[in-house]
C-alpha cells in the first residue's frame, strides 16, 4: 500500500508543479493599456507612447486575437504580456489538447507582410495571408537603444515545418528620419525571418534537416505527456528570444507588431510579448549620471575663476521633457534643455519631467568649485605726456602673492589677452593714448591651468577731484560736518581723507599724514565721508587747533602729476574763560556789568 501510495505521488505531483496552464483574458486591460501598462513597466518611467493602433478578428466580427496572459509553469520562460494570435487568444492556454484553426475567411491579411515576405523570396508558394492581427504604436526613445523580449508559437510545428509557415514581423520605423521600415523579427544574428521553417528540429519532423535549432523551445504535439503539460495549446514554441535595434534618442519611431495566417486559416500560431520588456529607455537609464565629473579644488579639476562649466544629463534632451536645475535646494534654471552652465559653486542636480508627468529627480549630484582669486584688480594709470608703464600694475594685480607662481602679460585687446597671444613688447615704455584698455592675461603657474584677464584703462587726462565742502570752524566735542567732494576716479580706485596739522603742497599728502576714513564715489560721481565726533575714532583730535583735511586717490596715482587733491580746512576753537565783574549798585541807580574776553556770545 505504501509503495502504491509512493508511485501516485511521483504521477501527480509533476503534473501538479510543471504542468500548470497559462491563462488568458481580454478584459482585465484594454488594447492601449496592453501597451503602456503591461509591455512597458508601469512601475519605471518611459518616453512618449502615442498613436496606440490595432486590428484583429473582431474588426472583422470573427475572434478575437489579442489578449493579456499569465504564467505561473516554470517550463514557459514568460511571466505575463501580451498574445497576439491568428485566431482566438482564449483557446491559447494549455493543455495542448486541440487543434487551434481559429478565424474566418472574412479576416483579412496584412499588405505590408505580404509585400515583405514575397520581396524575399523565400515562400514561392506564398498567395496570401490570412487572419493578421497587428498592434502599433509610436513611441520616443529616451536611449540609444531599444528591445522587448517574445517568443513564437505554431501548430504548425512537427507535420508543417519543413515547408509550410505562417509569418510575423516586428516592423521598426523612424519617422523623424523617414527611413524605410526594418524586421527586428530575425533568427538572431542573421537576416532571416522567424518562422516554423526558419527555427525547427528536425526530431519532430525527419523530412527536412534542423534549421537553428537552438533556438527551438518545446514541441508537445498530443498525444503525449509533454502535451498534458503544455502551457499553451500550441504544437511548438521557439525559446525566448529579445528583439533589438539601435535608435536615436530623441526621434519618434513608428512599430508595427504583425502575425497572419499563410494562404487560408487553418493551423493559428501566434507571437507572445513579454511583459515589462519594452525597454525604449527611461529616465533612470537615460540619465544614469552626468557627462562629466564633479570638478574640485581636491582633485585638481576645479573651474577658474570668471569661467563656466557645463553640466550634461542624458545624451540628448528628452523632447517635451523640462530639466529644473538645482544648486542645493534652489531652483537655477528651468527649461527643454539637459545641458546647464555652471558659473558659480554649488552642489547641483536635476529634475526630469516628462510631459507624460514623469518625473526623476536625480540620485546622485554634481559639486562645483572654483578656484580662489587670489590676485587684485588693476588700477587705471594715468599720464599726461601719455607714456605708461603698464608693470605698474603687476605688483597691483599679484597682491602679495609670490611672483614666481605666476606670468604676466599685458594685450591691447582681449582675445590675445585669452589666448596668451601678442604681448605688448614694451611694457614699461608703453605710449598710449587716452581711454585706451588694457589687457593683463594672468596665468597661474602652481598647476591649476588658469588664465584669468583683467583689464584697466589708460589716461591722459588726469582724473580730477574737485568741490569740496567748506571749511568748518567747531567747537570742542563737536561733530564735523560731512566732507565731500566730487572725482571722476572710478573702477577701483577710493577718496581717502587725511588730516595733517600743517598746510601741504605738491603732492605730499599723497604720504603721511593721518587717514580719518574713505568713500567710494557713487553714481554721481561724489565721494562723502562723514567723521564722528571730534577725539573719537575716525575723526580730528579733540584739541584747539586748525587741521588741514585733504581728499586723496588710493591708490595713488603711478604719475606724480597727476595725483589731484582737494584741501578742506577745519578750525577747532577753545572753549571761552568768562569773567564777570561784581559792581555795587545802590537802590535807585543802575551799573554796567562787564563780560571778557569781547565778543563773546
Amino acid at each position: 500500500m505504501k509503495k502504491l501510495l509512493f508511485i501516485f505521488l511521483l504521477v501527480v505531483i509533476p503534473n501538479t508543479i510543471f504542468g500548470q496552464a497559462i491563462t488568458v483574458n481580454t478584459t482585465t486591460y484594454t488594447v492601449p493599456q496592453l501597451v503602456q501598462n503591461v509591455l512597458f513597466d508601469s512601475t519605471v518611467c518611459p518616453g512618449t507612447i502615442s498613436n496606440i493602433t490595432w486590428s484583429t478578428g473582431t474588426n472583422f466580427s470573427s475572434t478575437n486575437g489579442i489578449g493579456y496572459f499569465t504564467n505561473t509553469n516554470p517550463n514557459f520562460p514568460l511571466l505575463k504580456g501580451v498574445i497576439l494570435s491568428t485566431g482566438n487568444v482564449t483557446a491559447a492556454p494549455g493543455p495542448n489538447t486541440t487543434t487551434q484553426s481559429n478565424g474566418s475567411t472574412t479576416w483579412t491579411g496584412d499588405t505590408q507582410l505580404f509585400n515583405y515576405i514575397s520581396g524575399l523570396g523565400i515562400d514561392p508558394l506564398l498567395t496570401g495571408y490570412k487572419n493578421a492581427t497587428k498592434l502599433e504604436f509610436d513611441f520616443v526613445p529616451l536611449s540609444s537603444t531599444m528591445s522587448f523580449d517574445f517568443l513564437f508559437a505554431s501548430e504548425e510545428y512537427g507535420t508543417f515545418q519543413c515547408d509550410y509557415s505562417d509569418a510575423f514581423a516586428f516592423f521598426l520605423t523612424n519617422v523623424t528620419a523617414g527611413t524605410a521600415a526594418v524586421n527586428l523579427a530575425l533568427v538572431p544574428s542573421t537576416t532571416t525571418p522567424i518562422s516554423v521553417t526558419t527555427i525547427r528540429d528536425n526530431a519532430y519532423n525527419s523530412s527536412c534537416n534542423s534549421l537553428n535549432a537552438a533556438y527551438f523551445g518545446s514541441y508537445t504535439a498530443p498525444p503525449s505527456a509533454a502535451a498534458s503539460a503544455s502551457a499553451t495549446n500550441f504544437n511548438g514554441v521557439t525559446k525566448k528570444m529579445t528583439a533589438s535595434s539601435n535608435v536615436i534618442a530623441g526621434n519618434t519611431y513608428h512599430i508595427k507588431l504583425v502575425i497572419a495566417d499563410r494562404n487560408d486559416t487553418a493551423y493559428d500560431s501566434a507571437v507572445f510579448l513579454g511583459g515589462g520588456s519594452f525597454n525604449i529607455g527611461n529616465l533612470i537609464t537615460s540619465g544614469s549620471g552626468y557627462h562629466n565629473t564633479s570638478y574640485t579644488v581636491a582633485n585638481n579639476t576645479a573651474i577658474c575663476n570668471n569661467q563656466t562649466r557645463d553640466i550634461v544629463f542624458g545624451q540628448n534632451p528628452i523632447p517635451g521633457a523640462t530639466y529644473s536645475w538645482y544648486n542645493g535646494t534652489t531652483l537655477m534654471s528651468s527649461g527643454p534643455s539637459n545641458v546647464y552652465t555652471v558659473s558659480q559653486p554649488g552642489t547641483y542636480s536635476v529634475v526630469v519631467t516628462t510631459s507624460s508627468s514623469c518625473q526623476f529627480s536625480s540620485s546622485n549630484s554634481f559639486v562645483c568649485e572654483f578656484y580662489p582669486d587670489l590676485t587684485a584688480n588693476p588700477t587705471n594709470l594715468s599720464n599726461a605726456n601719455g607714456i605708461f608703464n603698464l608693470e605698474t600694475n603687476t605688483p597691483i594685480i599679484l597682491n602679495g602673492q609670490n611672483p614666481n607662481n605666476y606670468e604676466i602679460n599685458y594685450h591691447l585687446n582681449l582675445t590675445d589677452a585669452q589666448n596668451i597671444n601678442n604681448p605688448i613688447l614694451n611694457p614699461t615704455n608703453y605710449h598710449g593714448t587716452n581711454g585706451q584698455v588694457i589687457y593683463a592675461s594672468i596665468q597661474d603657474l602652481t598647476g591649476t591651468g588658469c588664465t584669468e584677464v583683467k583689464s584697466f584703462v589708460l589716461l591722459t587726462n588726469c582724473p580730477t577731484i574737485t568741490s569740496p565742502s567748506t571749511n568748518q570752524s567747531l567747537c570742542l566735542s563737536s561733530n564735523p560736518v560731512a566732507f565731500s567732494v566730487n572725482t571722476t576716479f572710478t573702477g577701483t580706485n577710493i577718496i581717502d581723507y587725511v588730516y595733517f596739522n600743517s598746510p601741504q603742497t605738491g603732492a605730499t599728502m599723497y604720504s603721511g599724514g593721518t587717514i580719518l576714513g574713505s568713500s567710494t564715489p557713487n553714481s554721481s560721481e561724489i565721494a562723502s565721508y562723514d567723521a564722528p565726533i571730534l577725539g573719537t575714532s575716525g575723526s580730528l583730535p579733540n584739541n584747539p587747533g586748525t587741521y588741514y583735511v585733504y581728499a586723496i586717490a588710493n591708490p595713488a596715482p603711478a604719475d606724480n602729476t597727476c595725483r589731484p587733491f582737494q584741501e578742506i580746512i577745519v578750525t577747532v576753537n577753545p572753549n571761552p574763560t568768562v569773567t564777570v565783574n561784581n559792581p555795587t549798585v545802590c537802590q535807585g541807580q543802575s551799573a554796567a556789568i562787564t563780560a571778557s574776553p569781547l565778543p563773546a556770545t
